[in-house]
């Protein structure tokens, strides 16, 4: 089992990262147009309905694909709200059971969107505990990874209170969005091993002087499957798998204290948080 870094930029910025094995190759996108799925599918908010914000799609490496061989790219959204661990305001709670005399909009567009959205049968959106924002993963067919991008639903006019959308130059000024490549890393100590695991080598704590030390910051990149963790804030309570991916800052993503967000491969639910 190997372990791979995602570069962004042009192939000529993947090739100068590119140490070991085969050359670099195409790995999906970051940035607002999600993949090829229905918009019907497309992941919202639990609370309020609005549809999440793209935020990458990214092709797994065949070992990765853990869930099923047919199923060959990840696309990861996310959406701001300080209150997302509560239950939703009431006026949304009935506009989301049908009555709309109690939202600012009752004749938005927005609303027969949400009327006939449905779950997308790989997808899935969850809650960061401590944070409230909402994160969304959808596995993705070859079909759906390749097919013509998909631009974000219309979002509702009225947002709830803790619901705090950064502008989107925002989002362009401290994310990073352009074409991904897909490189092999070189000499991972940990390639195969799950962080956290009795056999996994925590390179920051070795020195310079040791034989084994890398500095991984330089080495690696902070978007990747598997091998040595990257998130500056260590594992904190979770626990993942060797089958494992990290993304950092692609297409606007913000995790609270500029952390990784760790997704595990292996699993139904996906998202590991802090």
């Amino acid at each position: 089992m190997k372990a791979y870094d995602v570069v962004l930029g042009t192939y000529e910025i993947a090739v100068a990262a590119h140490r070991v094995g085969p050359p670099p190759r195409p790995a999906g996108w970051a940035g607002p147009a999600g993949p090829a799925i229905d918009p019907a599918t497309w992941p919202r908010s639990p609370r309020t309905g609005q549809p999440l914000v793209h935020d990458a799609t990214i092709a797994l490496p065949p070992e990765y694909r853990y869930r099923s061989p047919n199923l060959v790219a990840m696309a990861v959204f996310d959406w701001p709200d300080e209150s997302g661990f509560l239950p939703a305001p009431a006026n949304f709670a009935a506009a989301l059971a049908g009555d709309l005399s109690y939202v600012a909009h009752p004749d938005d567009p927005f609303w027969g969107d949400v009327a006939a959205a449905r779950p997308h049968p790989h997808g899935s959106v969850v809650c960061d505990p401590d944070t409230g924002s909402f994160y969304g993963a959808v596995w993705l067919t070859a079909a759906e990874f390749t097919g013509p991008r998909t631009e974000r639903p219309r979002q509702g006019r009225q947002l709830a209170p803790a619901e705090d959308l950064p502008p989107s130059d925002e989002r362009v000024r401290f994310g990073r969005f352009g074409d991904l490549w897909l490189v092999e890393r070189d000499n991972d100590p940990n390639a195969g091993r799950a962080p956290g695991q009795a056999d996994y080598v925590d390179v920051r704590l070795l020195d310079d002087d040791d034989a084994d030390f890398i500095d991984v910051d330089e080495r690696f990149s902070h978007v990747h499957f598997g091998g040595t963790l990257m998130d500056p804030n260590g594992l904190g309570r979770r626990d993942i798998s060797a089958w494992y991916m990290e993304i950092h800052r692609l297409g606007g993503l913000w995790v609270g204290d500029d952390e990784n967000l760790v997704l595990d491969l292996a699993t139904d639910q996906v998202f590991s948080f802090r």
